[in-house]
């Protein structure tokens, strides 16, 4: 009985030895076949992909060459893509599979225009300085900001396609830190002549609440106008959270000039002449008037002109250059316009300004010698005719009030008669005349209206 036990236990032995025998020379046979990284892989849109790859062994040999691999992943389309690995080697045919889930994964982004931190006085509302939005997959996204206002601050949300949201937010700081603006009637520089007596014309004092701190100005300096000279006065004032705004004036004290302004406005009468005619008479000026008929329902203005004493003078009727194609083409013009002067005032004018004045050239392309031959007509005929020794540049690119009153004060500055130029249908004449007039009060000047007394000034006819 014990033999017979011996007997079985010596089989099951050798069977299990030929099994285990087996299993290692099949073992022999099999290849290492693994995947490297992850089994499945979330990727945003448009990045660059890296395959991680498998590893490939065989009885102790790198044989990842002899992996064949399926790829079809696309980075720029969302979707779940698979990376097939397939190895045929000895006993072994096996393959092995990733997963790649290509997402927008990236959020939109907002940028604010403008500051972060908003300071707003009590009186102000926020006014939006604008934003953009913009997706690495929609592109821009700003008409889809989302804006909402709170009392502390401002809001801005977006979401791109792939639901990915960003948010932003704008601080509002209720703290008023705009001082009030300070303005000098007249200019930051005036003349005044010596030994007259010094009235600050004045000025004003706002802040970005309108509210009129005026009354509050300290001005500080004086003038002594009996002594020639610059003299500056400061103007300080603070509002209610203290801020503080300062602005100085200069005050020359100049010896009395002698000389005659001759203020002369062309291409009307029109929209601002009403307005031009109340400034003269609220300075009890004269000036001169060359008149068109641009504009006839303002021809009542002409009328409206010589009963306030102002000179009318002919200046075109059609104000087009084709009034110079020939004498009888300018002439007929002329006449027109003096006839509508006679209607309105009950005489013609006998002095006159050519368009584009004496000098211009442009008349050459439409008659040879033109100029010459009018010049020496119209004085023939008993007429008279005023070209300008002053362009207020109220015609220019750059016509500006603040450039209108800055030309004028650089030509006009001494002794002698000054016609000055400038348009009566230029608002920013109108905006500039007050001060103009201001200035040249200041330096002494007398004015004067053109009359048969008026010293001739001509260009030289280059035509």
């Amino acid at each position: 009985m014990g033999s017979k036990k011996s007997i079985i236990l010596i089989v099951v032995c050798c069977v299990f030895i030929n099994i285990l025998s087996a299993f290692m020379i099949v073992m022999c046979f099999l290849p290492i076949f693994e995947l490297k990284g992850e089994k499945e892989i979330y990727l945003n849109i448009n990045s660059s992909y890296t395959d991680a790859g498998v590893l490939a062994k065989f009885q102790g040999k790198n044989i990842a060459d002899e992996v064949e691999i399926q790829n079809n992943v696309d980075v720029t389309k969302p979707g779940r893509y698979e990376i097939v690995y397939k190895l045929k080697k000895g006993l072994t045919n096996k393959s092995l599979t990733r997963k790649v889930i290509v997402q927008d994964l990236e959020k939109p982004t907002i940028e604010l225009e403008g500051e972060t931190d908003i300071y707003l006085a009590k009186c102000e509302e926020y006014q939006e300085a604008g934003y953009k939005a913009y997706d690495n997959v929609d592109g821009d996204l700003t008409a889809k900001v989302v804006v909402t206002n709170q009392d502390d601050k401002i809001i801005y949300e977006v979401s791109d396609t792939a639901q990915n949201k960003f948010t932003i937010e704008r601080n509002i700081i209720h703290e008023d830190k705009v001082a009030p603006e300070i303005t000098l009637n007249e200019g930051d520089t005036i003349s005044i002549i010596q030994n007259s007596k010094f009235v600050d014309p004045g000025y004003k004092a706002i802040d970005n609440c309108d509210v009129d701190y005026t009354k509050d100005v300290v001005v500080t300096g004086s003038v002594d106008t009996s002594k020639l000279g610059s003299y500056k006065l400061t103007y300080t004032v603070k509002d209610e959270s203290g801020n503080e705004a300062q602005k100085e004036r200069v005050v020359k004290v100049i010896k009395k000039l002698k000389g005659v302004i001759y203020l002369t406005f062309d291409d009307g009468p029109g929209g601002y002449t009403d307005d031009i005619l109340a400034i003269l008479a609220q300075n009890n000026i004269k000036a001169t008037f060359f008149v068109t008929n641009q504009f006839p329902k303002y021809q009542g203005m002409i009328k409206k002109e010589d009963e306030a004493g102002h000179t009318v003078a002919v200046h075109t009727y059609s104000h087009s250059w084709n009034v110079y194609n020939s004498v009888d083409a300018y002439l007929n013009d002329f006449n027109k316009i003096n006839n509508i002067i006679y209607e309105q005032t009950g005489h013609y004018a006998k002095y006159f300004r050519f368009p584009g004045g004496s000098s211009n050239t442009v008349s050459k392309k439409h008659s040879v010698g033109i100029m010459t031959k009018l010049a020496s007509l119209m004085t023939e005929k008993g007429y008279t005719y005023f070209d300008w020794n002053v362009d207020s540049g109220d015609t220019h690119k750059n016509n500006t009030p603040t450039y209108i009153i800055n030309n004028i004060k650089k030509y006009v500055n001494g002794n002698g008669n000054y016609i000055i130029l400038m348009h009566d249908i230029k608002k920013n004449t109108l905006s500039a005349l007050p001060s103009v007039i201001n200035y040249l009060k200041g330096r002494g000047y007398t004015f004067r209206a053109i009359d048969e007394n008026t010293p001739v000034k001509h260009f030289k006819i280059a035509n």
